[in-house]
């Protein structure tokens, strides 16, 4: 199954590192993704998520190559963490400025314009901690322009960590819900696939 769009892959990719996941924790945010985008988007969308490190590119594998096709996609979803902005990391490289790239370059383009006349980006950025100012100056840099991402940021004193389902938005400084943070992915979502339809 390809993008509902001709000419893309998939209509989503989902760019994360490896130890953002030793927890579980963007297996169970795509999972939640998927069924929020079910309830939301009338036609099933189809989701680039490697799941298994271990069964992903080796070292005899032509990286660009074998990504060129995968990175084809419609929106852009890099999981933004302490660790992501990484130049010398896989995620960064080889996804991330990639994706940058080719979206640029492609007949759609990196931004689109909605329906309601604002402007998004095929980027959509999911921030998972607090960053450096070094970290989040080297995400500008490479977007040029601000960092306009969805937050899913548990905070109290002493705490940067992921939101979780079970955590109370109460206890949460930032006073967000897992379950309303991944609506609006999903209504933003919707919003670009409209525009690019």
């Amino acid at each position: 199954m390809s993008s509902i769009v001709s000419g893309y892959e998939y209509d989503i990719f989902i760019s994360y590192r490896h130890n953002d996941n030793r927890s579980g924790w963007v297996t169970e945010f795509v999972a939640a993704l998927q069924e929020e985008l079910a309830a939301t988007i009338k036609e099933p969308l189809t989701i680039y998520f490697d799941k298994n490190p271990h069964d992903g590119l080796l070292e005899t594998h032509n990286v660009d190559k074998s990504l060129e096709g995968k990175l084809k996609c419609l929106i852009f979803i890099p999981i933004i963490s302490q660790t992501y902005c990484d130049p010398k990391s896989f995620a960064w490289q080889h996804e991330f400025v990639a994706f940058n790239k080719l979206a640029q370059e492609d007949e759609l383009g990196r931004d689109i314009k909605l329906g309601n006349g604002n402007v998004a980006s095929r980027i959509l950025p999911i921030k998972i901690h607090d960053l450096d100012t070094t970290d989040e100056a080297t995400l500008e840099k490479e977007l040029g322009g601000v960092l306009r991402a969805i937050e899913f940021i548990y905070k109290e004193p002493g705490v940067n960590r992921p939101l979780k389902v079970t955590d109370s938005k109460s206890d949460n400084q930032n006073q967000t819900d897992y379950t309303n943070q991944v609506n609006k992915v999903a209504n933003a979502v919707k919003d670009i696939i409209q525009s690019v339809k």
